[in-house]
């Protein structure tokens, strides 16, 4: 990961219990990538469904489990 400074974050579960991170670098951001992952149950023909964060990491969002609220990145 780069030396950005990001501010926001979304913490997943995979179907093998491994925690995923979404990092943005604002809350708006954070915000689409939370609206987009409820669009999800209207994509359900795709085999593949992957979505990216601020760091450029893909999501494979058929894997994930949980998906818990945006969160502010103290520090």
């Amino acid at each position: 990961m780069t030396d950005k400074k990001y501010t926001h974050k979304i913490v997943m579960y995979d179907v093998n219990g491994l925690v995923r991170t979404a990092r943005f670098e604002s809350e708006k951001q954070a915000n689409n990538f939370q609206n987009w992952i409820e669009s999800w149950p209207l994509l359900e023909k795709l085999s593949t469904r992957r979505i990216g964060d601020s760091s450029g990491e893909a999501f494979n969002m058929n894997n994930i489990v949980q998906i818990n609220p945006v969160e502010v990145i103290e520090g």
